[in-house]
């Protein structure tokens, strides 16, 4: 792609990006339509539909791109290397700090595919950062990354809705006391036990 097909293609799902999160800001997102989305964004029909499938996959999509990049511009702003669990700590904070953006990907009614995509994403964030400490049995990294990105994930819902009374700060305290017992060999706890 050249170069100024590149900005032209950026400019475009910034602006469908930052039409969604204003629409999100003024009405549910049930009630925001992709013709509400392309006629706040200033592009046509086609131009969205050459971009994302619908707006589930806008919101995904958008939302993880916001994601990653403020994860990756926090973590280089660190004088040092970064603690393992930074990443989430980041997370944690920037949902805290957004639940309305937030909120569509977690609700309860979320379509299966989004819900399915989200947790993937988290999955994809905990075994880059957390990966290397699993150990080398790849059976167990997966399922302990499948445990704890699930775990993330209804934590996160928590931290969204308003009937809780979970804050960002001691969600990430469950989440990194999740991974001191199941994630971090050098931590881990005895597994079984009972009566015998």
């Amino acid at each position: 792609m050249r170069p100024e097909a590149d900005r032209r293609v950026r400019r475009t799902r910034t602006a469908l990006h930052r039409a969604l999160i204003e629409l999100m800001q003024d009405r549910p997102y049930a009630r925001i339509t992709v013709q509400d989305i392309i006629d706040r964004a200033d592009v046509g029909r086609s131009t969205f539909y050459a971009h994302y499938r619908d707006k589930d996959d806008l919101l995904l999509v958008s939302c993880i791109e916001h994601v990653r990049g403020e994860i990756s511009a926090q973590l280089a702003a660190y004088p040092v290397e970064p603690p393992p669990l930074a990443p989430v700590e980041i997370l944690f904070k920037l949902v805290a700090a957004h639940p309305d953006v937030y909120r569509p990907l977690v609700r309860q009614r979320a379509n299966t595919i989004v819900l399915r995509s989200i947790r993937q994403m988290y999955a994809e964030l905990l075994t880059e950062h957390l990966g290397p400490r699993l150990g080398p049995d790849p059976v167990a990294a997966g399922a302990t990354i499948t445990f704890l990105s699930w775990g993330l994930y209804g934590l996160l819902e928590s931290v969204m809705d308003p009937r809780q009374e979970l804050t960002a700060d001691q969600a990430y305290r469950h989440f990194a006391t999740l991974w001191a017992a199941a994630g971090d060999p050098r931590q881990r706890v005895p597994v079984g036990g009972g009566d015998r």
